[in-house]
């Protein structure tokens, strides 16, 4: 006899590979039988017909702190995501500075008084989320914001060679301890400061140990092609895989995704492993202080927030974003400001001004009577910087140009948030709610980029194959029993920009290691949800 036995289900097994009617069976925390399964079971579930995959691996994700603060991963779940994978773009909560963890575009006085970090490395970290449980898997990589700072503080400067070694022994330690890779933000705050030659000391730190690099370049711009080759680059010498995050173009490149696609599959043919991930939405989000000049960032938000109290200092951060827009660093949507479309750019998450939410800055100059840039500026010294925004900078087109490569994942760049509870109030990107519901809507249902097989093996085998997930990924006797079950049908994204914490429809069942998360469609309260350490995956892969 087996513990569960879902029967009357169209298997998306995650391969690609045209689905198929049967049964699955559970024993455990591990698939023990697919097709026929004629063995009793403890309970069954008829499926009606729904679609059963592989959970969703998330492969760009930035729950670092979201799940120490409410570990259910509540919209995370509703959208048929198993596992997240964490620590993107530079930003990871390992190492600890002495004065505290990196937040990166996430740093607010709020969060910070809301952490109470009793951890200085990745293994404490893990451990920490290990006791307080989660309801969804989750990965991690050491970023090099955290690194950067522990090792120097809040300095632009070039990195000594005592403070490289120690930088290149934090990452080491991390490593050890279970990250899979170096990740970078390389137009955040400190990542812009750093070099191509510190970058692939620290990623040649992660070889030993099978590690990744991957990186949040340093131009999605007119410059993403050399920024693309100095990803490359940094592979090459550091010796390590490269992976590259959300690598859709924003103008004036918008368009070369094709030319992307290129020069990856050249590197790959010189024997370099490149692999990159796509976001699935054309409006991205981040801090709103991403938008001034890197310089204007520098000591953290209370002396950004001073800056921009002195009208000669807001003037000038106007005239270098007016003149080189994303070239000085920081967001690509500087570009949108570079080109008067203030009404593509709109007020995200908030404290003061929550009213505002879902507003373009257009309006809300227009109702402040002033700038757009001006309200911008005002806005972050009201909310003392922690305040997000949302601009759309890139096309559907160049979205399903990469996701058709076989060499292109696809990742939500979202967090993990739930409606009620200590992060309720939170007003994130839609992503966040939405995600993969919005990808199987958009890019299979209503675009038909991908059938239904190639997008669930984007999301499960593709990240799962990539970061050496042992056992996920795939629906196969012996697997891990991460499942969803799911209407493809009317599976859609519900949350919107104004009211971003909806959660997703048409998921019905998640199994997450075997235990039911989600029971026709209703949370269940379980958190099976595991740390992944890099370092057991490879042990098990061995």
């Amino acid at each position: 006899m087996i513990d569960l036995a879902i029967r009357n289900c169209r298997i998306v097994d995650g391969t690609g590979a045209a689905g198929y009617d049967g049964d699955v069976g559970i024993e455990g925390d591990r698939i023990a039988a697919v097709g026929d399964v004629a063995a009793s079971a403890g309970h069954e579930i008829d499926a009606g017909g729904l679609t059963l995959a592989p959970g969703f691996i998330d492969i760009h994700t930035h729950s670092d702190y979201s799940l120490l603060i409410d570990g259910r991963g509540a919209s995370a779940l509703h959208q048929g995501v198993t596992t997240q994978i964490n620590g993107n773009c530079g930003v990871s909560a390992f190492p600890v500075a002495a004065d505290g963890p990196y937040l990166g575009p996430f740093e607010s006085t709020r969060l910070r008084a809301t952490l109470d970090v009793d951890w200085s490395s990745a293994g404490g970290y893990f451990d920490r989320l290990a006791r307080q449980r989660v309801g969804i898997n989750c990965g991690f990589f050491v970023g090099h914001g955290a690194v950067r700072q522990a090792a120097m503080g809040h300095s632009p400067k070039a990195p000594t060679s005592p403070q490289r070694r120690r930088m290149q022994e934090l990452v080491a330690v991390q490593m050890e301890e279970g990250a899979f890779g170096l990740s970078t933000g390389l137009t955040y705050v400190p990542g812009t400061y750093a070099d191509t030659d510190e970058i692939a000391a620290l990623a040649a730190a992660t070889a030993p140990f099978g590690g990744i690099y991957a990186t949040h370049m340093r131009n999605y711009t007119a410059g993403i092609m050399e920024a693309l080759d100095e990803a490359i680059a940094i592979g090459q010498q550091a010796a390590v895989p490269v992976h590259v995050s959300h690598i859709t173009p924003c103008p004036p490149a918008t368009g070369s995704a094709a030319h992307l696609i290129e020069r990856m599959d050249q590197a790959r043919v010189a024997g370099i492993d490149v692999t990159a991930d796509t976001e699935f939405y054309a409006t991205g989000s981040t801090s709103l202080r991403s938008l001034l000049p890197p310089w204007a960032l520098e000591g953290g938000n209370a002396e950004m927030v001073e800056r921009l109290r002195q009208p000669a200092l807001r003037q000038r951060m106007w005239e270098q974003v007016e003149e080189s827009g994303s070239e000085l660093g920081g967001s690509t949507k500087t570009v949108l400001m570079q080109q008067g479309r203030w009404d593509l750019l709109w007020l995200g998450n908030c404290d003061r001004n929550a009213d505002l939410t879902g507003k373009s800055f257009a309006e809300i100059g227009a109702r402040r009577e002033c700038h757009p840039f001006e309200a911008i500026c005002e806005i972050l010294v009201e909310e003392e910087g922690a305040a997000s925004f949302f601009g759309r900078d890139k096309t559907d087109a160049d979205i399903d140009v990469l996701a058709r490569d076989p060499h292109c994942g696809l990742g939500s760049d979202g967090l993990a948030l739930a409606s009620d509870g200590p992060l309720g109030r939170e007003r994130e990107h839609p992503r966040c709610y939405g995600g993969m519901a919005y990808l199987l809507q958009s890019v299979v249902r209503e675009r038909g980029t991908l059938s239904l097989e190639q997008a669930v093996e984007k999301v499960t085998r593709f990240p799962a194959a990539r970061l050496g997930l042992a056992g996920r990924g795939v629906v196969r006797e012996g697997a891990i029993a991460d499942l969803v079950l799911f209407d493809p049908a009317t599976i859609a994204d519900r949350a919107t920009i104004v009211e971003p914490r909806t959660y997703a429809a048409g998921v019905r069942w998640l199994f997450v290691n075997g235990e039911a998360a989600l029971a026709d469609g209703a949370a269940t309260g379980a958190r099976s949800g595991r740390v992944l350490r890099a370092c057991e995956s490879r042990e098990e892969n061995a």
